[in-house]
């Protein structure tokens, strides 16, 4: 009866032995989890948001001036202003109306009164949502829009 015997220990040793994988199995599991949620594709949202720095700095106009196809237009542009300042605009304003992108269109009213500029922005944003690369998207717009431009009499 003097000596313990060793098999009450073996339990707490055994958790010991097991808690390390298991945590790191854990961590995996979560870790692909939070990549499988934001990857392209896998949530509907696209895992880079459409942010950074911008070359049309001015703000956009609130979509509540708006209505219909025209506010859904200017809260897109609102929502990915980067991908919309990567754009050319095919109304050919920037020759016009010197505007830089497309993103330009929504600070101001043009983008309400220019069905070029809202069909674009629209396109744009299904392509986004898609999952699609801020390239892809670029050459999507330009392949469907792309128009020669309107001559200027001299």
């Amino acid at each position: 009866m003097g000596k313990k015997s060793d098999k009450k220990n073996t339990p707490k040793k055994n958790l010991n032995k097991f808690a390390l994988p298991l945590f790191s199995v854990t961590i995996l599991l979560a870790l692909t989890a939070v990549f499988i949620a934001t990857k392209q594709g896998g949530s509907g949202t696209p895992v880079a948001p459409a942010t950074g720095q911008l070359i049309e700095t001015r703000p956009v106009l609130s979509s509540a001036f708006f209505t219909g196809k025209v506010a859904q237009a200017y809260k897109i542009a609102a929502e990915i202003p980067k991908v919309l300042d990567s754009q050319f605009c095919y109304c050919y304003c920037k020759q016009e109306k010197k505007h830089k992108t497309l993103l330009t269109c929504f600070t101001n009213k043009h983008g309400s009164k220019c069905d070029t500029c809202i069909n674009e922005v629209l396109y744009a944003y299904e392509l986004y949502k898609e999952g699609r690369t801020l390239d892809e998207i670029v050459v999507a717009i330009d392949k469907k829009f792309y128009r020669p431009p309107p001559h200027r009499s001299l």
